[in-house]
């Protein structure tokens, strides 16, 4: 006795819808604040992310793996990286500077080393 299956498939297409950092500092300031110090402090990025600000210079592979692991909880939280490259160098990501000035403010950072961007 033969048994015959039909197949059928689905497509399913994922279009992932990253905010940017200004984007969403300007609908939510607070939480785009919360958000990113949580995937700062996850990647433990600050080091990396001050070596960005200072034109990368002194940029290492743990700096490089900082900056990994806080663009993925940034996208988790449905943010765009932390970092983009302007000629060809790496540059804060438009709000991420902003965001980052407003931490104090909020309280985000009493117990962490003060910004040096």
């Amino acid at each position: 006795m033969a048994q015959e299956w039909g197949r059928t498939s689905v497509r399913f297409k994922e279009d992932p819808v990253l905010r940017s950092w200004a984007a969403g500092a300007a609908q939510d300031p607070e939480t785009t604040a919360i958000d990113l110090a949580h995937a700062i402090l996850f990647g433990r990025a600050q080091a990396a992310l001050e070596a960005v600000a200072a034109g990368g210079v002194g940029l290492s592979a743990d700096h490089a793996r900082a900056l990994h692991f806080a663009n993925e909880m940034a996208e988790l939280r449905h943010y765009g990286p932390l970092i983009a490259v302007d000629d060809g160098l790496p540059v804060l990501a438009p709000g991420v500077r902003e965001v980052i000035g407003s931490f104090d403010t909020l309280m985000l950072w009493h117990d962490q080393p003060p910004w040096e961007l």
